[in-house]
């Protein structure tokens, strides 16, 4: 048996263009969820933020040590609220999307 004709047997066609736009329009943020994105957009401009505010110490004077001689920007905070962020959103996110798959039962159930 031919490997190809067993491909030729089995495909299917790609999705067109309509049917993945009406997939696309059937999807419903709850404001959970709605709140999460934007959350996760502010965090994002926030994490920036904060690495400007506090700055990591690029060098330090040979006569005392505790004095910055140049600041740069702080690569690490920024990461860490990143993360943080990203994490507190995935919970609300998950919440918001328990709720609307619960909402979906009860309106099944009635």
């Amino acid at each position: 048996m031919n490997m190809f004709e067993e491909i030729d047997k089995i495909k299917t066609d790609l999705p067109k263009v309509n049917s993945l736009s009406r997939e696309v329009k059937k999807i419903r943020f709850n404001a959970y969820q709605k709140i999460a994105i934007c959350l996760f957009i502010f965090v994002l401009v926030l994490g920036i933020i904060f690495g400007n505010l506090f700055p990591a110490c690029g060098n330090t004077s040979s006569f005392y040590s505790g004095v910055c001689l140049s600041t740069e920007f702080n690569v690490s905070v920024m990461i860490a609220c990143w993360l943080v962020g990203f994490l507190v959103c995935l919970m609300i996110y998950g919440m918001g999307h328990i709720i609307y798959l619960l909402s979906n039962i009860n309106e099944k159930l009635k």
